[in-house]
């Protein structure tokens, strides 16, 4: 413990197999470069798992994910790094890689005798399966691999130790675009979602409604898409999206009350591709975000 808080696993997971194109491996190495281990403070323990896994051309099989063995090999690693710092009582930030990152780190936390609930920050719900998303994009297939539904690739849902991971009672979406392609899942699930324009407003109470909504007994984990972020405030987002996104402040804001909270298992960092950023200060913005969150 330093100060109370439990000391962190940096996990670097830097993949871009399961995206739409390259970037997203570099994400770690930018980051790294710009400082984030030493901004998060003293008995920070970095582990890379992994050679960066560069994006591969090549069709999808049908009702299958893109590059599926190669992306659950990237998740086991995430599981079993994530898993063995909750076991010894240290809090895993991992830095990806896609948004399916985070079916490791959730599949960690499972494996480690735990049953946290999820607050999926990000500009959508990552609800798309095989079956209805012919790009075979895990990217968009997320959090619907969480929660295990029908049509999903059966490698990425090997990963976990149970299936679903978590139900959709455990989950709450939180900065959701005004139009998200996947509202109609959502409904249809059950899946609560916390609106952008509502975070906006008070970023602190969406943050807390969420954690009181998902936290149980074992606390809550965080996914973090960047591209919840407005792209003009802060260009690092592999999917781009103008004039969708909440300002930079407002997720700091909303990121540093859910990291906060006595309950955080874990964070992940997801959808970082540095060769979007403007400038050299662009990636030490977020650094400095996450810092600030999680100090």
């Amino acid at each position: 413990m330093d100060g109370g808080r439990p000391l962190l696993d940096l996990l670097a997971a830097p993949s871009s197999a399961a995206a739409h194109w390259p970037g997203q491996e570099r994400a770690w190495a930018a980051l790294e470069a710009a400082g984030l281990p030493g901004a998060l403070g003293r008995g920070v323990r970095v582990r890379e798992l992994f050679a960066p896994a560069r994006w591969t051309a090549g069709r999808a099989p049908a009702g299958r994910v893109r590059d599926a063995a190669r992306v659950a090999a990237g998740l086991a690693a995430v599981r079993d790094a994530a898993g063995a710092a909750l076991r010894e009582g240290r809090l895993p930030v991992v830095v990806g890689g896609e948004c399916t990152t985070t079916v490791g780190l959730v599949a960690g936390a499972r494996a480690a005798g735990l049953r946290p609930g999820l607050v999926y920050v990000d500009g959508g719900v990552d609800l798309r399966t095989p079956a209805d998303n012919p790009t075979g994009v895990g990217d968009s297939m997320a959090l619907a691999h969480v929660l295990a539904l029908p049509g999903c690739e059966e490698d990425l849902l090997a990963v976990g130790p149970v299936r679903p991971l978590l139900e959709a009672a455990e989950v709450r979406a939180v900065g959701v675009r005004p139009v998200e392609p996947d509202a109609t899942t959502a409904a249809r699930i059950g899946l609560v979602c916390t609106p952008a324009d509502r975070v906006a407003a008070d970023p602190e109470g969406a943050a807390a409604a969420a954690v009181a909504a998902v936290s149980g007994g074992d606390g809550h984990l965080v996914h973090l898409d960047v591209d919840v972020v407005e792209f003009l405030d802060l260009p690092l987002a592999d999917v781009p999206d103008h004039g969708q996104g909440l300002a930079l402040d407002v997720v700091a804001r909303l990121l540093r009350r859910l990291c906060a909270d006595p309950g955080l298992r874990g964070l992940c960092v997801t959808e970082v591709n540095p060769d979007h950023a403007a400038g050299p200060g662009d990636v030490g913005q977020l650094v400095r975000v996450l810092a600030d969150a999680l100090a």
